[in-house]
């Protein structure tokens, strides 16, 4: 089986590889130490946790008793600045097999910390109990250990090699991480028999991109030539999480690898997955994805009540998926491939995103309805490159139907989950529809919104109390969120978790409507009451959306490198209508406004009306388009600013002096 690791992939580009003209950092040799190291300042930002020195690695051809071999080797040392910064000094390994015999392995591991005690360096060693192995899954296992005596101040410092005899999967390397890398070198050795597609990501520039010829003898049937290459970056800053950024992944500078061909001596040149359709064909043909597509006798008996009691196609769609997605569990897997059997699935009633989803596309060709797989790579693992085929950038399943002129994206891992309401994590840009004679890219796009719609009716009393009644819309994924947080929690929990959400009022007699999974919204109402103050005043100060809405920009950098992704469409609404006492008039009230993003990416509309002794209030915030390039983040800043501070703005009430 070829190793399916997280991947990601964003602005990838080919690599053109010539010497940059710099030369590569001298490395201090494990447990070459001096004291001036600790004296040093690594770094300019006070808030830093913690530095990495250097991390620097090689990977190369190798050959062992089990025959050819991939091996890396690792280099890292890090200061730790603060407490917070503890955590670098755990290292976890990822190493991938099903069984002891075909699983990576670790050699070499070496650690210390130093700390300088009295003008010298102390050195503590890592202590065999403190490396242990964990299982991930059925194909990962994690190597983690944790170097000793730790402080503010330490500089801890380990080495290892993994050797691995997954070849198609050469590893990649990150420079980039969350805290400041001050130098990140990786050597990649490559043999002439073996073609590997190069690419990179991020927006940090390369200190060193070179490449030389080598010499390779593997055996004597493996000798001749090949290309080494290095690449190094220095003075990387940290990686920040940002505001609606989707996956870090996407954005952090690293290099990746692909295995385009194969050509050994007295062998043909054999391609290996480098194209969409050579991909698409080997899925199809597997029995662990294609194979659980055919039509047989448990999907034929799975189906046919469905169909005894439906004749419209897109009934049978919504019966099929309701089947599934009621059934059988989701174990929270993330899969492309199936691994238990259909009539396991069955029995079990849990399973992968790939078992369920297969399974719904099988039952819906059973209905007669066009239906195919679709693989993604979910929002955490990164996006996908279209111009680069590789399986190992997918790691998920759903399902696509055509009827009519109407295509349908279904995920049933999700409980509360409808038609064409995908969950947030397939929503990645673009996935890879599987079929034999239509295969292509489907855009991961959901057709309904994020959409909130606030509507209160609010009598305000001469001492300043409120009572009223509030009605509260939800539809697409808004109401997709809402609804598994009252499954998971029950509704009384949710209830009772729904009146502590305010400091202002007081909530009762809520009652909840469509909270099962349904093309209709969710609603929510429910009263509010709020006492006014003990000294009654002639003036009523009135916040607009009653501390709801935006209270602070999202977006607080003055610049952003990273685009910008809001997942779906946003539709926010909130509608006020207050009765004010007798007596009182509109002293002063916000101006109406309405602020647009450029190229009809959102809106904003803001106003308040009076007549007689009624005020009305709408607040409407709309975002037209899920993603946004980082040039165009100054507009949405700004756009923020000014609703912040239009929500903000208050209504004054003024008693009349009889």
């Amino acid at each position: 089986m070829m190793k399916r690791l997280p991947l990601l992939l964003f602005l990838l580009s080919g690599i053109s590889f010539w010497s940059v003209g710099q030369t590569p950092m001298v490395i201090p040799k494990f447990g070459k130490i001096d004291p001036k190291d600790f004296e040093k300042t690594y770094s300019v930002d006070t808030s830093v946790s913690a530095v990495v020195l250097f991390d620097v690695g090689e990977s190369k051809f190798g050959v062992d008793a089990s025959g050819l071999v991939l091996f890396s080797d690792r280099h890292v040392r890090i200061k730790i600045l603060k407490k917070n910064g503890y955590e670098w000094a755990t290292e976890t390994i990822q190493l991938y097999g099903s069984s002891n015999s075909d699983r990576e392995t670790v050699s070499n591991l070496k650690g210390n910390t130093y700390n300088l005690v009295d003008g010298k360096v102390a050195i503590d060693k890592l202590p065999k109990e403190s490396v242990f192995t964990e299982k991930e899954d059925e194909f990962r296992t994690n190597q983690k250990f944790s170097l000793p005596n730790v402080k503010e101040g330490s500089i801890v410092e380990f080495s290892y090699r993994v050797k691995s005899g997954y070849i198609f999967d050469f590893p990649n390397w990150t420079f980039q991480r969350t805290i400041p890398v001050l130098y990140s070198e990786y050597t990649a050795e490559f043999p002439q028999w073996f073609d590997y597609k190069k690419s990179s990501q991020g927006y940090e520039p390369f200190y060193l991109a070179k490449s030389e010829p080598i010499n390779v003898s593997l055996s004597e049937r493996l000798t001749g030539s090949g290309t080494r290459f290095i690449w190094a970056m220095k003075d990387v800053p940290a990686i920040e999480a940002e505001p609606y950024m989707g996956s870090m992944k996407d954005y952090v500078s690293r290099i990746e690898f692909e295995l385009g061909q194969i050509s050994l001596p007295g062998d043909f040149v054999r391609p290996v997955n480098n194209s969409w359709e050579k991909i698409t064909a080997n899925l199809l043909q597997s029995e662990n994805f294609g194979g659980r597509l055919k039509k047989n006798s448990t999907i034929k008996a799975l189906t046919a009540p469905i169909l005894a009691q439906q004749t419209d196609p897109t009934k049978r769609l919504e019966a099929i998926f309701d089947y599934v997605r009621s059934n059988i569990k989701w174990n929270e897997a993330n899969r492309i491939f199936a691994t238990q059997t259909t009539n396991k699935l069955l029995e079990k009633k849990i399973g992968t995103s790939a078992e369920i989803n297969l399974l719904l596309t099988a039952m819906l060709k059973e209905a007669g309805i066009e239906a195919n797989p679709v693989i993604l790579s979910t929002r955490g693992h990164g996006k996908i490159n279209p111009y680069y085929p590789s399986l190992t950038k997918f790691n998920y399943t759903i399902a696509h139907a055509t009827i009519g002129d109407k295509e349908f994206l279904l995920d049933a891992t999700e409980p509360m989950g409808t038609v064409n309401v995908l969950p947030a994590r397939c929503i990645n840009e673009v996935g890879r529809l599987i079929s034999a004679d239509k295969s292509d890219w489907v855009a991961l796009q959901s057709t309904a919104k994020d959409s909130f719609v606030h509507h209160s009716k609010l009598v305000i009393g001469e001492d300043n109390s409120i009572n009223g009644e509030v009605h509260v819309v939800r539809h697409g994924h808004n109401a997709l969120s809402c609804r598994t947080s009252i499954s998971q929690d029950g509704e009384k929990k949710y209830i009772d978790n729904l009146k502590k959400t305010s400091d202002l009022f007081e909530i009762k007699n809520i009652n909840l409507k469509n909270t099962t999974p349904s093309a209709e919204p969710l609603i929510i109402d429910y009263q509010i009451t709020a006492s006014g103050p003990s000294q009654p005043s002639n003036i009523i100060y009135l916040q607009p959306l009653q501390s709801l809405g935006i209270k602070a920009n999202p977006f607080k950098h003055e610049t952003r490198k990273y685009p910008i992704d809001f997942t779906t469409l946003v539709e926010q609404v909130y509608m006020y209508t207050y009765t004010i006492p007798a007596g009182f008039t509109v002293e002063e009230q916000p101006k109406s406004a309405r602020v647009a993003l450029p190229e009809n990416g959102g809106s904003f509309v803001y106003s308040v009306t009076t007549i007689g002794n009624t005020i009305n209030v709408l607040s409407k915030l709309t975002i037209n388009r899920p993603q946004f390039m980082a040039e165009e983040y100054p507009y949405l800043k700004e756009f923020y600013n000014q609703i912040v501070a239009k929500q903000a703005e208050q209504i004054v009430l003024k008693k009349t002096i009889n």
